[in-house]
């Protein structure tokens, strides 16, 4: 690409905020934080102290009124704090005042330090930077991570007469023999693909340097005569669309009468390191034509995911760009954002230093490598993602829980140098939100020149893509444009297909000059998938159905492989 500017309940909780995925943004911090030795940004301290000195009230306001906040909780066992996070779910952390005290105090402490943070007199970009620094560092001196405080950690001491803390140490050295070096969140010998997960039948019926495309066996008589064709976000492996069976996306659109197929992506290494937005439009497009060729269809709907999102996004602006949108009947951009213009926070941490020094690294190991992504991204919300496994495996001695979707996003995948070096131009130049000004295949990109039916998705507590900035598209694309809200977070609301329980989603009248929060508030709650919605908005577009193949591919592309495929089972751990 070219640029004007060159360049359980408790795993239930926690798969709500796995830190997964492929927002475009995630990978940008990710690439510039470069693990925890960036945690602390020297110019954004500098630039938070000097407005403290230019305007010193506010902070020593918190300051001093702290003392007296953290007295009156230990006195009182009161506080502002209603009620306790999940961290301190045990009993005695409400039942013992000593530890009730401790843990509000704790909290107390908390809010002041986020509330003086809020009220800092400096730009959005050095208070998220400073943000995600004082978030770590408070979620590491939870008194939850103590094993002298935690009474879940005393209790099972007693239980099992010390053997948690030997096990914790076999979990530590286990644990520090992967590339990540991090507490591991789930058992990954539980599952095995194409049996326990990703294991619904179909064929690879094409397979290129950098993807596999995957056809589906249909479950139905009857299926859609327009192909549905998911993209999956490079960041991560293609199957957060097929988990377990009975949570399986791709099972419950075969079911819907979807004819489906799926883009697995290559997992990079060196030789991959020259291909960028360029190589990945070109096979994007390839998969639609392909889809289209094996369906004997003039057209398919193409469903871009998270990081898979903002490439479907700039694939149809460069076919629309060349005259061959038709190749397109609908178009949908899920949990992913295109314009840059206030955001999100990941971005925060991305600047043109950064990205140099990021991408130099990437370039001498021919890609940016997963376990500094997996790093990154556990420290974008370090309680889920670090010391919530620190207690359960170390402390307690507890085996990783055994959980599809959490299976699904420790399984990532590097990126090669060239891609990733694209995704930060992109973010730090802002190239999509101005027409003309990024170029992909010799094409310049104007967004507004989509004009196929495009459906919009964002989820209401993504840490990854906020759905505020997911909304953004909806400008970007005109009037043409749906926008749907689905409850839950980045991964979880993907991987809600239809049928799944407990899912609800918000609908509205978009309009390019009503603010997301407006939005909101005109908008609808409806019970069930937004998956569902989406089936039903497709059928209105492209009714007509045809009988179900016998037999996947075609004579051009006959089947070469099972589904899920081979490139799915390259690990880089």
């Amino acid at each position: 690409m070219t640029t004007t500017t060159d360049a359980s309940t408790r795993v239930e909780a926690a798969t709500e905020q796995t830190p997964a995925g492929g927002g475009i943004e995630t990978f940008v911090a990710s690439a510039a934080f470069g693990g925890f030795g960036s945690l602390f940004p020297p110019a954004a301290i500098a630039r938070a102290a000097t407005s403290v000195l230019r305007h010193p009230a506010p902070a020593i306001g918190h300051l001093l009124g702290l003392p007296g906040r953290l007295a009156s909780t230990a006195l009182t066992g009161r506080s502002d704090r209603v009620t306790l996070d999940k961290r301190f779910d045990d009993p005695a952390w409400h039942g013992n005042p000593l530890l009730h005290r401790l843990a509000l105090g704790y909290l107390t402490l908390c809010d002041t330090a986020m509330t003086a943070l809020d009220e800092l007199d400096t730009d959005w970009r050095t208070k998220d930077q400073l943000r995600q620094s004082v978030d770590n560092v408070l979620a590491a001196a939870s008194p939850s991570n103590n094993p002298f405080l935690n009474p879940q950690v005393w209790k099972e001491t007693l239980d099992t007469g010390g053997s948690n803390f030997a096990q914790g140490y076999r979990h530590l050295l286990e644990d520090w023999g992967t590339a990540a070096k991090l507490p591991a969140t789930v058992d990954r010998s539980a599952f095995a693909l194409g049996e326990t997960i990703a294991a619904t039948p179909g064929k690879v019926v094409r397979r290129e340097r950098l993807y596999e495309l995957i056809e589906y066996a249909p479950t139905t008589n009857s299926v859609d005569m327009i192909p549905t064709l998911i993209i999956a976000s490079p960041v991560n492996k293609f199957y957060l669309v097929d988990l377990s069976p009975d949570r399986s996306v791709v099972r419950g659109e075969l079911q819907a009468g979807r004819r489906v197929f799926v883009v697995s992506w290559v997992n990079p290494d060196p030789s991959h390191t020259d291909a960028g937005f360029d190589a990945y439009t070109e096979a994007v497009v390839e998969a639609i034509e392909t889809a289209c060729r094996i369906t004997g269809s003039t057209a398919c709907h193409p469903i871009g995911l998270c990081g898979g999102g903002q490439l479907t996004l700039i694939a149809a602006a460069h076919l629309a760009a060349s005259g061959r949108q038709k190749l397109m009947a609908t178009l949908t951009i899920a949990i992913a954002v295109t314009d840059f213009t206030a955001g999100p926070a990941g971005s925060a941490h991305l600047d043109k230093a950064r990205a140099d020094r990021s991408i130099a690294k990437a370039k001498e190991a021919g890609y940016f490598n997963a376990a500094d992504t997996a790093r990154s991204f556990a420290l974008m919300r370090p309680v889920d993602g670090i010391w919530h496994a620190f207690v359960h495996r170390y402390l307690l001695g507890r085996p990783a829980p055994k959980h599809d979707l959490l299976f699904w996003a420790a399984d990532q995948t590097n990126l090669s140098s060239r891609f990733g070096a694209d995704m930060m131009a992109t973010a730090l130049d802002n190239t999509l939100a101005t027409p003309g000004r990024a170029v992909v295949c010799g094409t310049p990109l104007d967004i507004s020149r989509i004009t196929v039916p495009t459906y919009i998705l964002g989820a209401s507590t993504d840490h990854i893509s906020p759905w505020h900035d997911c909304y953004r598209t909806v400008a970007m694309i005109g009037d043409n444009a749906s926008f749907v809200l689905a409850t839950g977070g980045h991964a979880a609301a993907i991987a809600r297909g239809p049928g799944a329980k407990r899912a609800t989603y918000r609908t509205g009248a978009p309009a390019i000059n009503v603010t997301p929060d407006r939005w909101l508030e005109q908008s609808e709650l409806h019970p069930g998938s937004w998956w569902e919605h989406w089936n039903a908005w497709i059928a209105t577009r492209a009714p007509d159905t045809t009988p179900a193949p016998s037999e996947p591919g075609s004579d051009e592309y006959p089947p070469i492989a099972d589904a899920p495929g081979d490139y799915v089972r390259q690990s880089t751990t």
